[in-house]
């Protein structure tokens, strides 16, 4: 079945959601149904691993040094990753307008997945 994500921007806030639908169809819906601006990105393949055992949950901090602005956010990061590794690809990258000048990995725990 076909899937396709939709980023809706409403003034200053953006939310996103999944309507089963392709590309297409998904951009005809926003048409006609949805104010403001927005985006479709439609999956053309996946790939991957589907029997993944293990993982990290982390939990990041990233601080902008010359906004002083910070956000925090959680994923699900390889096993064989370790905190330096994940700390320097996030390193000068943006998330939620804010610049990771400093990395913080404020939780990284082991979890298991049956």
């Amino acid at each position: 079945m076909a899937k396709s994500l939709i980023r809706n921007t409403l003034g200053n806030r953006t939310f996103g959601f999944a309507v089963p639908a392709d590309g297409a169809t998904a951009k005809t819906f926003a048409e006609n149904n949805l104010d403001g601006k927005f985006v479709v990105y439609e999956v053309e393949s996946t790939s991957g691993n589907e029997v993944v055992a293990d993982l990290w949950d982390v939990t990041v901090t990233g601080k902008s040094a010359a906004s002083k602005a910070k956000t925090t956010f959680q994923f699900y990061a390889d096993y064989s990753k370790d905190e330096d590794e994940i700390r320097t690809a996030l390193l000068n990258k943006t998330f939620n307008g804010v610049k990771f000048e400093e990395v913080f990995v404020i939780n990284m725990q082991h979890v298991t997945i049956a």
